[in-house]
């Protein structure tokens, strides 16, 4: 990805800890996470952004996300396979199509929108 795009993860109620097969599924793909830590929303709930991505169980309609200040806004909407299904292996292939389905949703993104929106110069102020 893009060095030069500042990145925030959060989530309305995040766990205390990255559940380790998400850890496992991640690393498949060459992405560490299991140095993170998840981070609350509140943390950044005054900022402003560019792009929002929300990513939960449902629609946000469902979710009741909070008021957020974004110039344009896009959600990835899947049913948690640790909710869904209590076999690790069901689980691990659930979060593997997740990570899948992401991947080619934040690919297209940012080819097909990000890089159009950061080419397309800016008006000067006067």
């Amino acid at each position: 990805m893009d060095k030069t795009l500042e990145i925030y993860s959060a989530g309305l109620t995040p766990e205390s800890r990255i559940e380790p097969i998400a850890i496992e599924v991640m690393a498949e793909m060459g992405i560490k996470i299991e140095e993170k830590t998840p981070e609350n929303f509140s943390k950044f709930a005054e900022m402003e952004f560019d792009f929002l991505i929300t990513v939960g169980d449902g629609t946000p309609e469902e979710l009741h996300l909070p008021p957020v200040k974004a110039k344009r806004m896009m959600h990835l909407g899947f049913t948690n396979p640790f909710r869904s299904s209590s076999d690790k292996c069901v689980i691990r292939e659930c979060c593997r199509e997740i990570r899948d389905e992401i991947l080619v949703e934040l690919d297209y993104f940012y080819n097909k929108i990000l890089k159009k929106s950061l080419a397309t110069p800016k008006p000067k102020e006067t």
